[in-house]
């Protein structure tokens, strides 16, 4: 390697690292400001996380309300917003079973409220923002043959994804959430379900007062 080509590729690392920069102090406020409200829905969908024959399909909607908490580094977190959110929820679910020999389909449905979900968007300096989340809820659903007891059971969640802000108002999102579903004992039968859920969707942020 010649003495040019070596001051070629530093130059061009320079050129990147400028363009890098320019492109972070660009996007560095893109996430709402602490007292932003939001109203959002997503979709996606859902598969069981269950072996054998407890096999689900499922169409989730989701509302959501949100309240951003604050924007910057707080506590142990990194950079980044905290968003505080409620989210009532409806799904139409397939039951999936085995019976001589041939695959059988059952509609079901189930309706529940996550309350708080908490969502914690990481600020990179770019236009995309990767987040982690969790939550707890409630729900009521009528899917029989799977040991969950009754139709009341509790749900906690957990997944991840990525926001991109169209506008200072708007923005998409798509993610993954791994959720738990079962009674806490409240009825004889317990066993729990779980679920794997992708989802799309998008965010309104309410103009600031």
């Amino acid at each position: 390697m010649t003495i040019k080509q070596v001051k070629r590729g530093l130059c061009a690392l320079v050129a990147a690292g400028g363009m890098l920069g320019l492109v972070s102090a660009a996007w560095a406020n893109d996430l709402p400001k602490a007292g932003t409200w939001s109203l959002g829905m997503q979709s996606g969908y859902t598969i069981s996380a269950d072996s054998g024959s407890r096999k689900i399909e499922k169409v989730p909607v989701h509302l959501r309300l949100g309240y951003t908490a604050f924007q910057g580094s707080k506590w142990f977190l990194p950079e980044g917003a905290l968003e505080i959110a409620t989210e009532p929820f409806g799904s139409i679910l397939t039951q999936k079973s085995q019976g001589r020999g041939l695959e059988r389909h059952r509609g079901s449905f189930e309706v529940g409220l996550m309350l708080p979900v908490l969502t914690y968007h990481f600020d990179l300096g770019i236009p995309f923002y990767p987040y982690i989340e969790g939550g707890l809820g409630v729900m009521y659903q009528d899917l029989q043959g799977y040991d969950l007891g009754g139709g009341f059971n509790f749900a906690e969640m957990v997944g991840g994804g990525g926001t991109y802000f169209i506008d200072d108002n708007l923005a998409i999102n798509f993610g993954y959430r791994f959720r738990h579903a079962s009674n806490a004992s409240l009825y004889d039968e317990n066993r729990g379900l779980n679920t794997h859920t992708f989802t799309a969707g998008f965010s309104y942020l309410l103009p600031a007062q």
